[in-house]
């Protein structure tokens, strides 16, 4: 059961109303976790400002969603499981390769590995890598940005999974029909 109920837009705040305006348009469809930020108009309005920012960032979509992938499982994120799988899906990973993610095995694909083992690391050590591990992340090919880029994705995670840990947000409908990576690869 949910803890911290939705917003209804209808009934929200001049500035949870607008923030809800923004993030809808922006996620193309209405998510029940911004209407649990709504609670919050002050959050709300960073979230959707931080998250377009975000979309642009050195890290290409499916790069951002290995992030986002590792986050959802690394903190047990029943929300943020199936949307990220939709979203992943979207950006065109395959299902074998969000089944390791989400299994907590390394992601096949080289630059999904890099970035995954990144985000571990940085999550681990909340950012404090030692030079020899920096130096390996660099060599491996990731820029400064895109470690930089990293740390925001992580950020932008921790706010949802957080928020969802929280509110028991309840899964959309459109989040509870979409199957998990790790069946559709057993049904393969």
């Amino acid at each position: 059961m949910t803890r911290i109920p939705p917003v209804d837009p209808k009934s929200s705040s001049p500035q949870a109303a607008a923030a809800l305006e923004l993030i809808d348009a922006a996620w193309e469809s209405e998510w029940r976790l911004a209407r649990v930020l709504a609670n919050s108009p002050n959050l709300l309005t960073a979230f959707a400002a931080y998250w377009q920012g975000i979309q642009t960032s050195s890290l290409e979509r499916d790069e951002r969603e290995v992030v986002a992938m590792e986050m959802a499982r690394r903190n047990g994120c029943h929300y943020c499981v199936p949307a990220h799988t939709m979203l992943s899906r979207e950006a065109g990973i395959p299902d074998p390769e969000i089944a390791r993610i989400f299994d907590g095995e390394a992601a096949e694909n080289s630059r999904h590995c890099l970035i995954q083992r990144a985000t571990q690391r940085l999550a681990e050590s909340t950012g404090k890598l030692t030079d020899e591990e920096l130096a390996d992340f660099r060599d491996g090919g990731l820029s400064d940005e895109n470690l930089l880029d990293i740390i925001g994705e992580i950020a932008h995670c921790t706010i949802s999974n957080f928020t969802n840990r929280l509110a028991q947000t309840e899964p959309d409908d459109f989040l509870k029909a979409v199957e998990p990576a790790r069946k559709a690869v057993d049904n393969e």
